[in-house]
């Protein structure tokens, strides 16, 4: 009696035929069959993750894959995440299940990196308030006031794909000095290669004139930009998060923004998304604030990688081998 076909629960917002299409341009893929998952309501969800045996994750975040969820499964042995970010699935619950967890690794890291490149421009030659006094019919050529990123300092807080991606394209700018921080320290040689140094979270706060942030969150890097830690960093410094909101105290960073501790900041993701009226980042009134709706991975070309990334991982379960870039 031939095996039975495996079962794909999909929780992306494409339909079943997209996902099973992108899933076979992987070549000899025995038999499967996808469920389109992204409309249904928990309940729902619960029942078809009792059938699966994989389950495609949701990029956009409406679906929570909770230990509730979990409970409901019976031969589901592979979660794969369409995303670098993978906080609204209990990998715990999973764990305990020997449910295996990966995420998409790398996929984004160029579309963050030029992001964060793009605003440590706009922030240090302050082109927002350019262009907001130029259109409002002002002319402040003098007051402008643009620096050069030539000869600067550059701190990196996370030196994963997205630190690394960053350090390879600010080469060419001719920056003092690139300082990464990192719980894991990677051999001299990946430093010479990237042209970065390793300094202690004191050291990067105190040195220099852009911090950007690419740490995942977890207890020890939760609100790990506090109070104190903008009170430590340089008048003259911007502060940069395209990482995990929870790593910086929003209303800390507010404070820092309104009297002048820091100079500005770019902010791409918040405590709650999508961001609300009351989030104290929206009352700061400066120039030198800017923010995106959590879009610095989401390009086009990023967005091909993270989902063909995804189905090739899916299609390697399916073929009886390891994933990648698995998170548990």
């Amino acid at each position: 009696m031939p095996d039975m076909a495996k079962i794909v629960l999909s929780l992306v917002p494409l339909s079943g035929e997209i996902v099973k299409l992108l899933i076979r341009q992987t070549p000899d893929v025995p038999d499967f069959e996808v469920i389109a998952g992204y409309e249904m309501s928990v309940d729902e969800i619960k029942i078809n993750v009792s059938r699966a045996d994989i389950v495609l994750g949701d990029y956009t975040f409406k679906h929570k894959i909770t230990a509730d969820i979990v409970a409901e499964a019976k031969s589901l042995k592979f979660i794969q995440q369409p995303s670098v970010g993978y906080q609204h699935i209990d990998v715990g619950a999973c764990t305990a299940r020997r449910i295996k967890v990966a995420n998409t690794a790398g996929a984004n890291a160029v579309s963050v990196a030029e992001h964060t490149i793009a605003w440590g421009l706009c922030l240090i030659k302050n082109m927002f308030y350019a262009h907001t006094s130029t259109r409002s019919g002002r002319w402040e050529q003098m007051n402008v006031k643009p620096a050069e990123l030539k000869g600067k300092v550059w701190g990196i807080v996370g030196f994963g794909h997205i630190g690394r991606a960053l350090a390879q394209r600010l080469k060419p700018f001719e920056l003092n000095r690139v300082y990464y921080h990192d719980i894991h320290r990677p051999d001299l040689s990946i430093e010479k290669e990237f042209g970065v140094v390793f300094a202690e979270m004191a050291v990067v706060l105190s040195q220099s004139d852009i911090i950007s942030l690419h740490a995942p969150l977890t207890e020890q890097t939760r609100a790990m930009i506090n109070e104190a830690a903008f009170k430590a960093m340089k008048p003259g410094a911007c502060l940069i998060n395209v990482a995990r909101a929870e790593l910086v105290d929003e209303k800390a960073l507010a404070e820092a923004l309104k009297k002048g501790i820091i100079a500005g900041a770019g902010i791409d993701v918040f405590s709650q998304e999508p961001v609300t009226t009351d989030n104290p980042l929206l009352g700061v009134d400066n120039e030198k604030l800017l923010f995106s709706p959590h879009s610095a991975g989401v390009t086009d070309e990023g967005a091909g990688r993270i989902i063909n990334m995804a189905a090739a991982n899916i299609a390697r379960v399916l073929k009886g081998d390891e994933p990648e870039s698995p998170v548990n």
